[in-house]
């Protein structure tokens, strides 16, 4: 997650990019093999999360901007499922579909890089459960408030219908369990700026992207964190979105520069990167991804969000041009590289 969405790392993450950056200067700034996938129409709408229903093929776009989620068709049409700027809800962060029971998961909260954004908006946070066919809002969480206010970024989903999101400010990873009405917390020594996530088959982990401290594992019987090892010269720091897939992490590693997707190939136990590879780097079609979502054995990817081109008021920078969004997609391969 950039910096311009947790202010308070943004220390973390000068120091985090500086030390990436050093390390990319080996390779080449393109390693393009993502291909456009889709490009939406409103070039304001500041997109952040992106998720697939398996169903429909529509894909779900999050808008920081409009406060609202738009869905996509497989013909390309788009339609927020709310209206613009619906006061009920801060910019939306995450997005997760679950086919199975039809809903659409989501993360709200209130930052000023929202439109329409005052004060007392701070106290928005909450997570959201929505009906993929009409986009009602069933039931809302709405966290308490917090001295620094919460940035709910990213959600994942349980093979179990479990519920995971994580708040980049308190730092706390939350848990909502099937038909529950409370979010367990998980709070650790190595939290402190927690980003995306990924629930392991057997439900017993999950991985959790914590962008000054890398990626983690979560052990949810007791709560044990365990910082994932790796060989050296391996930097899994500045990682936002993530997924898992065949034994690896996917994950979009924007804390880099140029930002880039990678792929962390993880041993047999699951609690050490045997292998990295650099799946898409091209700063001229992704200068800015930030979550993901697989299709198949394709990682699709939101790849011009517009952190970069606004300050921390929400006011566009002097200069600044906005892009349609762009969703790409790069082939995910298999085994060790």
């Amino acid at each position: 997650m950039p910096a311009q969405r947790a202010q308070v790392a943004a220390l973390l993450l000068f120091v985090v990019s500086a030390f990436l950056r050093a390390g990319a200067q080996a390779s080449p700034d393109s390693l393009a093999r993502g291909i456009l996938l889709r490009e939406l129409a409103d070039s304001t709408l500041w997109p952040e999360g992106v998720d697939r229903d398996p169903r429909t093929g529509d894909f779900y776009v999050a808008s920081v901007r409009h406060r609202t989620i738009v869905r996509v068709t497989p013909g390309g049409s788009e339609r927020a499922l709310w209206s613009r700027d619906d006061r009920r809800f801060g910019a939306m962060l995450g997005v997760r579909v679950d086919p199975r029971r039809r809903v659409v998961w989501a993360t709200t909260s209130g930052i000023p890089q929202m439109e329409g954004w005052t004060p007392g908006d701070s106290a928005i946070a909450a997570l959201l459960r929505i009906d993929a066919r009409t986009g009602r809002i069933l039931r809302r969480w709405n966290l308490p408030p917090a001295p620094r206010g919460h940035v709910l970024g990213d959600l994942a989903l349980g093979p179990h219908g479990d519920v995971f999101l994580t708040d980049s400010y308190e730092p706390v990873l939350y848990r909502l369990r099937p038909g529950a009405d409370t979010l367990e917390r998980f709070t650790h020594p190595l939290f402190r700026s927690l980003q995306g996530m990924a629930a392991t088959d057997d439900g017993r982990f999950v991985y959790v992207a914590d962008y000054s401290r890398g990626l983690l594992r979560v052990r949810l019987a007791d709560g044990d964190v365990q910082r994932l090892g790796a060989a050296a010269g391996t930097d899994t720091r500045g990682c936002d979105g993530i997924v898992l897939h065949r034994g690896a992490i996917v994950a979009v590693q924007n804390g880099a520069s140029p930002a880039r997707i990678v792929r962390f190939v993880l041993d047999a136990a699951g609690d050490s990167i045997v292998a990295t590879q650099v799946l898409d780097q091209n700063p001229s079609l992704a200068p800015e991804p930030t979550i993901g979502t697989m299709m198949g054995d394709r990682f699709v990817y939101v790849a011009n969000s517009q952190w970069e081109e606004f300050d921390d008021a929400g006011r566009l920078k002097a200069g600044a041009r906005l892009t349609p969004p762009r969703l790409v997609a790069v082939p995910v391969p298999r085994g060790t590289p």
